[in-house]
């Protein structure tokens, strides 16, 4: 199935997506060692914690939902992984601080509203 463009473009995208997300975990965690090694707390940097989690976890959803849908039904049923990844996953976009709140953390660096 891989020699399928319908198979391959939908892959690529989250492919280029998980390496664009490991760039800016991996910048986060330098950035908090750094802190640490000062002795300066990370909350400085909550707002970067935050897009790491708001893009993770969109990005597990949208990886889960691309596999259902390559997968046709079968994909939506029990018999394989994809269904129970998206359901699973999906609550903590509610849950563990839902996007909205966030995103608020991360517009209120951005636009000056938290300091």
């Amino acid at each position: 199935m891989s020699e399928r463009q319908a198979i391959q473009f939908p892959l690529v995208e989250l492919h280029t997506e998980a390496e664009l997300l490991r760039t800016l975990i991996r910048r986060t965690a330098v950035e908090m060692d750094e802190l640490a090694a000062h002795g300066e707390p990370a909350v400085s940097i909550g707002h970067r914690v935050s897009m790491c989690n708001y893009r993770a976890n969109r990005l597990v959803c949208d990886a889960a939902d691309r596999a259902m849908q390559v997968h046709g039904g079968m994909g939506y049923s029990r018999h394989l992984p994809f269904e129970h990844i998206y359901r699973h996953h999906r609550r903590y976009r509610i849950t563990e601080g839902a996007e909205e709140i966030q995103m608020r953390r991360v517009a209120g660096q951005l636009f000056g509203f938290l300091r």
